[in-house]
């Protein structure tokens, strides 16, 4: 039977939690305001692959989360569990992955260079199970205004403000809600 761990850690007003397999790769992460929805939101999201319940502990990766959320690297590299996404998800967060810190690129770029439509990259980073992991922060609307950011499935004011302070520790210059063009990264260029 498999078994799953779930952690969560208290940093500066925000709960970050991870929830991990056996093997000890990520499962999901998530992070907002309160413990309760931090931890409701990953146990929902295992009950959709599992009828185990995690166990409560903890582990290194929601203190990764925490050095990534205040826009430093992490320390140990992290194994993500990709049993539950799309071969398309998987296509998206590789070039998530790719965009350098400082950086942003946009919906319909990812889409350009992947050959598939904007809404389809919108939904897939919508979905990402591992914020912070996966940068989905650094993609914004073609506009290059900063747009939505989903906090344990909800998409408020409180995402955006979240987002722009995420993209701002990470250096990207940002007036009002517009990013300079020059931080603009296009991954069909593959240019740094």
């Amino acid at each position: 039977m498999e078994e799953f761990k779930l952690s969560t850690e208290l940093s500066r007003n925000n709960w970050f939690g991870c929830l991990t397999d056996e093997r000890d790769k990520l499962v999901a992460s998530a992070f907002g305001a309160s413990s309760k929805m931090v931890r409701a939101y990953l146990a929902d999201y295992l009950r959709k692959i599992s009828a185990v319940e995690p166990t409560l502990g903890k582990h290194y990766l929601t203190h990764e989360m925490v050095r990534l959320f205040d826009g430093h690297s992490i320390s140990r590299p992290v194994t993500l569990n990709t049993d539950m996404i799309s071969k398309f998800q998987r296509r998206v967060y590789r070039v998530l992955e790719q965009i350098p810190r400082g950086r942003v690129t946009t919906y319909g770029l990812i889409s350009k260079h992947l050959g598939s439509a904007p809404r389809a990259v919108g939904g897939a980073v919508a979905s990402n199970p591992w914020p912070l992991f996966v940068p989905c922060q650094r993609v914004v609307n073609g506009d290059l205004t900063i747009g939505n950011y989903g906090l344990c499935g909800s998409l408020d004011r409180t995402g955006t403000i979240t987002k722009q302070n995420l993209l701002d520790r990470e250096g990207v210059p940002i007036r009002g809600s517009q990013i300079d063009q020059r931080v603009l990264w296009n991954p069909t260029e593959k240019t740094d």
